[in-house]
């Protein structure tokens, strides 16, 4: 069942992206600091954006369940002695 959820989800963010780029077709330049971008559609720079966020929170989890389960290998093996 939760595969045909997470189908499902996919084939409506696939078909938000869509109607969001098919929308959004004006170049727009990204101004950070002194750096300027080569002009893009707004789309690609707010997919951009998102999937950057996905990949630091990715890491970020990661992170944690390292810490948790090496935190649980520690309290394990004491529990052993």
């Amino acid at each position: 069942m939760v595969k045909y959820i997470n189908i499902v989800l996919l084939i409506i963010f696939a078909a938000l992206v869509l109607i969001f780029t098919a929308e959004n077709p004006e170049l727009v330049s990204v101004k950070f600091l002194e750096f300027r971008s080569i002009k893009l559609p707004i789309s690609v720079i707010v997919f951009s954006s998102v999937i950057i966020g996905i990949l630091i929170s990715l890491i970020y989890h990661f992170y944690i369940v390292y810490k948790i389960k090496k935190e649980l290998k520690t309290k394990n093996e004491k529990e052993k002695l």
